[in-house]
């Protein structure tokens, strides 16, 4: 986890349902970075697995803590 924020404030109808949510980065071992869904317990330096959800009608990535 390189990053994470929480976001409280719904950016539209849509996504009124999920708030608070939070926004991350992660570094994935392939080397890139990417933006996406994920625990609001998650923080910087945890480590992550990845999985599809749905958000707001539309299938998001998603990240949790690893086991």
């Amino acid at each position: 986890m390189y990053a994470t924020s929480l976001v409280c404030r719904a950016a539209t109808p849509e996504t009124r349902a999920h708030v608070p949510y939070n926004i991350v980065l992660v570094d994935a071992d392939e080397g890139f970075r990417m933006m996406a869904h994920g625990d609001n317990d998650l923080a910087i330096g945890d480590k992550v697995a990845a999985r599809f959800t749905q958000f707001a009608g539309r299938l998001v990535p998603y990240f949790a803590k690893a086991k």
